[in-house]
């Protein structure tokens, strides 16, 4: 399942990224997020749909849409950019772990992760958010005040942005100084399954064999319907502080955008075109719910966020 997934991967991670300690050469970004990528495309069952671009990307960044198609007006959708940075260990008196290229190009990359996000791109709604990776040696378990660090934690772009505009000193590039606006993978990626009515249309759901009666089956999707998935970022926007509070004039409205891209509703149905595939910029991963506004769990759904 998608949960397990995201409490299982980061630890993964954590090892993965332990093994090149002391290499000469380590792992990049972009090893681990194909890592994630290939681990998503076995859930295609519960409504996961996994894209390649046709041209090798040089970035350590992905997509994640998630779609509910059913819904009316064209359907509902919330898209994300992740851009990957992973953690080095600075052999200084008192070792520590940080980020090397989070003011990648003096801080350029950020603010154009934001300002694309901020554009809607291709009419689609989206938010930018970096994902951290860490080695085995750099985790902490959480404290009282403190997220644990694990090896996967997310922090929206919003907050980065600012602090790395025309570069910035290491103290500030820290896996510490940065840890208190963490959120964990199974922020995201963690969601109950409700029943709905058999689906018609794209693939979302999946079905449980009743025993001890007549055969037949139960259908079950995910609840990670785009509002209730923007509700829960919005709570976590609104709280996120530590070190660097997002500014007041960055903590902006995070909502689900309705209809459908003609070109994302292809990718949900299985029909990908080749033109589809060439104008692919990054590795992309749809999340398809068959709920709807509709369904009795929706606005349970949205408040508890």
């Amino acid at each position: 399942m998608l949960c397990d997934l995201a409490h299982t991967f980061p630890p993964k991670v954590a090892e993965l990224l332990q093994r090149d300690r002391g290499l000469k050469r380590n792992f990049r970004e972009e090893s681990v997020t194909d890592m994630l990528m290939f681990s998503l495309v076995g859930l295609q069952p519960l409504g996961v749909t996994v894209d390649f671009p046709d041209e090798p990307t040089t970035g350590g960044d992905m997509e994640w849409v998630f779609a509910a198609p059913r819904d009316i007006n064209g359907g509902r959708y919330l898209r994300i950019i992740l851009q990957a940075k992973r953690a080095q260990f600075a052999n200084a008196k008192r070792g520590y772990w940080y980020y090397q290229h989070l003011d990648h190009e003096k801080g350029k990359q950020a603010s154009t992760l934001v300002s694309h996000a901020l554009s809607s791109p291709g009419g689609m709604s989206t938010l930018p958010v970096y994902i951290f990776y860490h080695p085995s040696s750099a985790l902490s378990p959480r404290t009282a005040s403190l997220p644990a660090v694990d090896g996967v934690n997310l922090v929206f772009a919003h907050q980065v942005a600012p602090v790395v505009a025309g570069g910035c000193a290491r103290k500030h590039k820290t896996v510490e100084a940065w840890r208190a606006s963490f959120m964990r993978l199974s922020d995201i990626l963690c969601w109950p399954f409700v029943s709905v009515p058999p689906p018609t249309g794209p693939a979302g759901s999946i079905g449980f064999q009743i025993t001890g009666g007549p055969a037949a089956t139960i259908p079950f999707t995910p609840s990670f319907h785009p509002d209730v998935v923007a509700a829960r970022l919005q709570r976590r926007l609104e709280t996120a502080g530590g070190k660097f509070p997002l500014p007041a004039d960055l903590i902006r409205r995070v909502s689900a955008a309705e209809g459908i891209p003609a070109e994302l509703q292809r990718a949900i149905e299985g029909n990908v075109t080749p033109q589809d595939r060439k104008e692919l910029v990054r590795p992309r991963v749809i999340f398809t719910t068959q709920i709807s506004r509709e369904h009795p769990s929706y606005l349970r759904a949205v408040r508890r966020g």
